[in-house]
């Protein structure tokens, strides 16, 4: 009777938790991690002037991926054009040989994670099958799954030397890498991009031309 009653039990929340909904992961976005590297043999005084491209490029899986130039991305051209220039550097047009070019590159991603709850005894706190009477050697199986879609995204910022190009050779002295879960408020994605971009300044004290 008592396992009749287990076994009734378990379908009952079984079904009343494949019906719940779950949250909206978008939600659960934190800030970005950012990380900035930089060549070590670099001599960051030494350039003067930089230039900036006026459009970030855009890469998410889709081949019509291209560009992304609107106002969003002109206030976050705009965020590394005003630390590049607190931090001493003349802004000057392309033709005019800058010894620095800036590139924004943006990707997003979306993974889907298939999660099964497992037995029960395996959830940490949880009761395992001996408490309820049940020490038969077997778990509370589910017969069913969590599917998780998170979507993340990436914003890259690179300096690169073009004062010391070799044969058409360029190199990146400095980059700035943020990266975190994002979701569909582009205000969100866009205030995660600009966060990214005064914290990579933030942490390289080096990068001034004075």
């Amino acid at each position: 009777m008592k396992y009749l009653l287990a076994l009734m039990l378990l379908a009952i929340f079984t079904t009343i938790m494949s019906c719940k909904s779950l949250p909206p992961y978008e939600n659960l976005s934190t800030d970005f991690v950012v990380v900035t590297r930089y060549d070590q043999s670099a001599n960051f005084k030494s350039y003067k002037t930089f230039s900036i491209r006026d459009t970030i490029a855009v890469y998410t899986g889709n081949p019509k991926d291209s560009i992304w130039f609107d106002a969003d991305a002109q206030s976050i051209i705009n965020a590394v054009r005003t630390n590049m220039t607190a931090n001493g550097y003349n802004e000057v047009p392309v033709g005019s040989h800058p010894d620095l070019g800036i590139q924004v590159t943006g990707l997003r991603n979306t993974t889907i994670y298939s999660v099964p709850p497992g037995y029960w005894w395996g959830y940490p706190g949880w009761a395992p099958p001996c408490y309820w009477g049940y020490c038969g050697g077997w778990g509370y199986w589910y017969p069913w799954s969590y599917t998780v879609s998170v979507s993340t995204g990436s914003l890259i910022v690179e300096a690169i030397d073009l004062e010391h190009a070799d044969n058409g050779k360029l190199n990146v002295v400095w980059s700035d890498i943020g990266n975190g879960q994002v979701g569909t408020s582009t205000s969100f994605i866009v205030s995660q991009c600009l966060q990214t971009v005064n914290q990579g300044f933030a942490q390289s004290p080096y990068f001034k031309a004075n």
